[in-house]
């Protein structure tokens, strides 16, 4: 099993546990919920989150190493990588405070929201960054300092949203030292 499989499996645990935790506490505390366009807030950010996972995912599984799920050997930057370094993440993080928002009580948005944005930016700077100068040097030092980490040029990243993904986008992607 891939490193990036395991990641993954560890990652839904959390997440499971960190949900069930937090709906848990609501019901033994018996919190009220929030107003219901908090909690349409929440729909609308998961609904909102779907499509730069989706394309990230896309990007990735177009240029992933095929024994290897989820994992690449070319530093990528086409695409929404060229706003922001970790889409992908960001992506998890804003969809899971959005099902925090949705779930509607006070514990779980904010067992759920802790939990996983502490996940995000501590698997990103403890794990994520230093892997990737590890595997691609100079150039991720370079790229690095273009683009920011996690939250994204706006202007960019709605110019990337807003034009369809092309079955070439992977082939200018930057292959990896």
């Amino acid at each position: 099993m891939s490193l990036c499989r395991i990641r993954l499996i560890l990652w839904l645990i959390l997440t499971i546990t960190s949900i069930i935790g937090g709906i848990a506490i609501d019901l033994v505390l018996r919190t009220a919920p929030f107003p219901v366009l908090v909690r349409f807030l929440g729909l609308a950010g998961i609904v909102l989150a779907h499509f730069p996972l989706k394309r990230t995912g896309k990007l990735l599984k177009l240029l992933g190493e095929s024994e290897k799920w989820g994992c690449t050997n070319r530093l990528v930057t086409t695409d929404l990588y060229r706003c922001v370094r970790h889409p992908h993440h960001l992506g998890v993080g804003i969809f899971m405070t959005s099902l925090g928002l949705l779930i509607g009580h006070s514990w779980s948005f904010l067992i759920i929201t802790i939990i996983q944005w502490f996940w995000v930016l501590g698997f990103l700077f403890l794990v994520e960054e230093p892997e990737l100068v590890k595997k691609f040097g100079a150039q991720y030092k370079t790229y690095r300092q273009k683009v920011p980490m996690l939250f994204p040029k706006p202007v960019c990243t709605f110019r990337v949203l807003s034009k369809p993904m092309s079955e070439g986008q992977g082939e200018s992607a930057e292959r990896g030292a």
